[in-house]
């Protein structure tokens, strides 16, 4: 146990950035002294997309208006108990529309994760209230996040990572010229992007485990009963190791969560690569991205979307 030892010296490091974490995103305001109205965050809009263009963006009709009666999108996945998808598009990760308190699923079957969605790709979608109420720093990313889905066309394994680059580059590219490198807007940005590689490599580590632990089991070698015993040990050190990232750990710790989140994290460090090699260069990293192969195919397996994935990842790394 991590607490029952010396800290070293990066780990000490550690705390002092989860004691920054608490300070941003638990004490209310700390990102601003005031709450945007909802006409300062639509205008706001107008000038992400305005960056969004300097980029080489396509123009898109997403966020043009605000939605007073959308609070969110109620979605909800789910899998197995002793089943860990390869991602969402894999047909193991089934997913629907809805909220907990009117869930039929049981529960002793299935790992079900809940997630009210802030705000969606897609054509003429609104801003939703939860959106306009969450801090500026969300706000910037996902517009430029959900943004960025209207560019490419391609499984969201590889969707979800080049968005999570070019979103969190973007909007620190534009936290700094909008508001400084002093705004704790651009503070936080650069932090939860660092962190979000962090915790990639924990759900890596755990996903192979686990993975490695099911195989196990459907080949016979280990109960269902021991299985879960151990699913259960594997989620609650998950969970520390999230904790010692964020200063808190996720409330739905399954193989639901688990799969939704290695989306978005198998390949981010590769599609940042693209970027760092490319001398940093935003508007270049677009357009390698945005000429990623494979585009528009249908998939309907996860053989073939593993397929496609490795055939953009083999372009990419030409790209290096």
């Amino acid at each position: 146990m991590m607490l029952n030892r010396k800290r070293t010296t990066g780990e000490k490091r550690s705390l002092l950035w989860t004691f920054f974490i608490f300070i941003i995103l638990i004490v209310p305001g700390c990102q601003s002294s005031d709450t945007p109205t909802v006409a300062q965050k639509m205008a706001l809009v107008e000038e992400i997309k305005d960056f969004e263009q300097k980029l080489g963006f396509r123009s898109t009709e997403n966020f043009k208006t605000y939605s007073d009666e959308t609070e969110a999108y109620p979605y909800y996945f789910y899998t197995s108990v002793t089943e860990l998808p390869y991602s969402l598009g894999d047909p193991g990760l089934q997913f629907g529309s809805g909220t907990p308190d009117r869930g039929t699923l049981d529960s002793q079957k299935y790992d079900i994760y809940f997630y009210d969605i802030p705000v969606i790709a897609g054509i003429g979608t609104p801003v939703t209230k939860s959106l306009i109420r969450g801090p500026v720093s969300t706000f910037i990313r996902l517009i430029f996040h959900e943004d960025w889905h209207e560019q490419i066309d391609l499984p969201l394994g590889i969707e979800e990572p080049s968005a999570e680059v070019i979103s969190y580059v973007a909007a620190i590219q534009f936290a700094k010229e909008k508001l400084g490198e002093d705004s704790a807007v651009y503070f936080y940005l650069r932090l939860y992007f660092s962190n979000r590689f962090r915790e990639g490599r924990i759900y890596e580590k755990y996903y192979n485990q686990l993975s490695t632990l099911y195989e196990r089991f459907h080949n016979g070698l280990i109960s269902e009963a021991a299985t879960l015993d151990e699913k259960a040990e594997l989620f609650a050190s998950l969970g520390d190791e999230l904790q010692y990232v964020w200063g808190d750990k996720p409330d739905q710790l399954n193989n639901a969560y688990l799969a939704y989140q290695m989306t978005y994290l198998r390949h981010m460090a590769t599609m940042y690569q693209v970027y760092s090699v490319n001398d940093f260069d935003l508007a270049k990293t677009v357009a390698i991205f945005q000429a990623m192969p494979k585009q528009g195919i249908s998939f309907d397996s996860l053989d073939k979307i593993m397929d496609i994935e490795k055939q953009v990842i083999d372009y990419l790394k030409k790209n290096l």
